[in-house]
């Protein structure tokens, strides 16, 4: 069902007439409901979110691969994010820069903190949908009104600041679809960047085929991304990313001096100091 939506923000216009004229919800009272819907609070008072994530990826030839990676998430504060990657290769983001290393081995290259931040948002970004909408960056705009498969939606287009993702192809206005009942995202999209559609000619359908509740707060368990063309038609290849999300233990820091979050990626997943120095963990 999900792979036949066809073309779905191309025709969004053309599939049914203007639902009758009332009030237009602006995108952030929109966004403000979907994450109400999603555990409102709950969510950041998980503290750190461990995801264990599965990628499952078909591509145009027919050929399949899998890949997996652990993340951690400051679900208080979407700017702190830790990705550790096969090969020992770990990759983390804060407010105040990122960094990487291999084996413990810091990289020390100067374009390494930005690139970090990049690689973190544009693999984390859909898994982390509704929440990730509220990062720094993103960029709620236009909404139109339409009905699609029967269902009354929001269309909201989605700029992002530049420099947002590792990959300029996604550097484009994205279109979020949001269903009226429940406030759930239908799919989200982005076509391929004008600039370069002659180099890379496929863009990206997500749609969040299950969800999981994690102490009052929903997250994405199953992730479908399909490729999509310029012209918003499928390509063929498609990727299902699965997640376990886990909240980690609490008692970790005290709470009497500070958030328990922020101390356990400062002293965790966060220790910029010790590698800066060459000092391993």
């Amino acid at each position: 069902m999900f792979r036949r939506i066809l073309g779905v923000i191309v025709a969004l216009a053309c599939v049914a007439p203007t639902i009758a004229a009332q009030e237009m919800p602006s995108a952030n009272e929109i966004l403000e409901k979907m994450i109400t819907a999603a555990g409102g609070e709950a969510f950041a008072n998980l503290g750190i979110l461990e995801l264990e994530v599965t990628v499952e990826e078909t591509r145009n030839d027919g050929t399949q691969s899998q890949r997996s990676f652990t993340a951690f998430v400051d679900a208080t504060n979407l700017a702190n994010m830790r990705m550790e990657l096969p090969g020992g290769v770990v990759v983390a983001a804060s407010a105040g820069g990122g960094w990487s290393t291999t084996r413990n081995v810091l990289d020390d290259r100067p374009q390494v903190p930005t690139m970090a931040r990049l690689t973190i948002n544009q693999s984390l970004f859909p898994l982390l949908l509704p929440h990730s909408l509220q990062m720094e960056g993103v960029w709620l705009k236009d909404v139109r009104e339409t009905i699609l498969n029967g269902r009354e939606v929001w269309v909201i287009s989605i700029p992002f600041t530049k420099g947002f993702f590792a990959n300029p192809v996604m550097e484009t206005t994205w279109i979020l679809v949001v269903a009226k009942d429940d406030y759930s995202i239908v799919s989200i999209e982005f076509a391929p960047a004008p600039a370069f559609a002659d180099v890379s000619p496929v863009g990206v359908r997500y749609q969040i085929l299950t969800r999981q509740e994690i102490e009052g707060a929903t997250v994405a368990k199953q992730v479908l991304a399909i490729g999509i063309n310029s012209q918003y038609q499928e390509s063929g290849a498609n990727r299902v990313t699965r997640i376990a999300a886990t909240a980690k233990n609490r008692s970790i820091c005290s709470m009497r001096t500070r958030s328990w979050s922020h101390c356990i990626f400062e002293s965790f997943l966060f220790n910029w100091n010790m590698f800066r120095n060459n000092i391993s963990l």
